[in-house]
């Protein structure tokens, strides 16, 4: 039931991308904003929620520890974040984004398999579920940040080639990719912030510094260090626009290669194939 539960999300996952991507690929039916992509977006977020509960259920414990648990719970923040600013903006394309990076950590935690969880080898305790949870949370804002850059470019570039085709008519405007860009970064490092801050807490009262590891605190803090930077940056007003949206892409690029090194590095690369 797990896998297919899985299984079942990753497709209303494509289905919202497609649906929002017919106008673009100049087809018959649909805008990117109607009923059917709002409808696949809810089924997918309900469906992998239900995934989620299927494997708390069966391991007993919070879809939080070890990879494939976490990449899934993240994977489900950015499509709930992605559904969020599809509800409330009345657009679409964020989805053209963000449903295929929910796809990717949805390939990635099935292919790694969830397996049974070792006796003993979920850490609980409120310091690890609030660490992790808030780490999440922060890390799924900079994907909604890495969305609404990816936007603003492809949407910049068809308006300075006055191109005034399907682009201009699906995306949003500018301001508006820009605002959620903004919004994302600002709300997502005092949720890092706090992430990191319960992590050091979390280390230091339950499990120890061996047991955690100098190279997953150093890519958390670095992590941490990178979107701080944007966020400076931003508020400092030397960040704007298309500047704003190659920096947030960039950002979002190093914490994701950080963290996916990391994995591969503790875990294996065969877990991957």
């Amino acid at each position: 039931m797990l896998t297919e539960l899985h299984l079942a999300a990753l497709t209303c996952y494509g289905l919202t991308g497609a649906l929002v991507a017919v106008p673009l690929l100049r087809l018959p039916g649909g805008t990117g904003r109607g009923a059917p992509a709002v409808a696949a977006a809810f089924a997918a977020v309900g469906l992998h929620f239900a995934a989620l509960l299927a494997y708390a259920r069966t391991a007993g414990a919070l879809p939080l520890s070890g990879v494939a648990p976490a990449l899934s719970s993240l994977g489900f923040l950015v499509g709930l974040l992605g559904l969020l600013v599809l509800w409330l903006t009345r657009e679409g394309a964020i989805a053209l984004v963000a449903a295929p990076l929910v796809m990717v950590l949805l390939v990635a935690a099935l292919g790694t398999g969830f397996g049974p969880v070792p006796p003993g080898a979920a850490p609980g305790g409120p310091w690890f579920v609030l660490h992790v949870g808030a780490s999440l949370l922060g890390l799924a804002l900079i994907a909604v940040a890495f969305a609404a850059s990816a936007l603003y470019l492809l949407q910049h570039r068809e308006l300075k080639a006055r191109r005034f085709g399907a682009v201009f008519r699906v995306f949003p405007p500018l301001e508006q990719l820009d605002r959620i860009n903004y919004i994302a970064l600002i709300l997502g490092f005092p949720t890092l912030t706090l992430g990191v801050v319960l992590g050091a807490g979390y280390v230091g009262l339950e499990v120890g510094m061996r047991r955690i590891g100098a190279a997953h605190l150093g890519v958390g803090l670095g992590a941490w260090v990178v979107l701080g930077a944007m966020v400076a940056l931003r508020l400092a007003g030397w960040l704007r626009g298309r500047r704003a949206a190659l920096g947030s892409i960039a950002g979002f690029a190093v914490i994701a290669a950080s963290y996916t090194t990391l994995v591969l590095l503790q875990h294996g690369f065969r877990r991957f194939l």
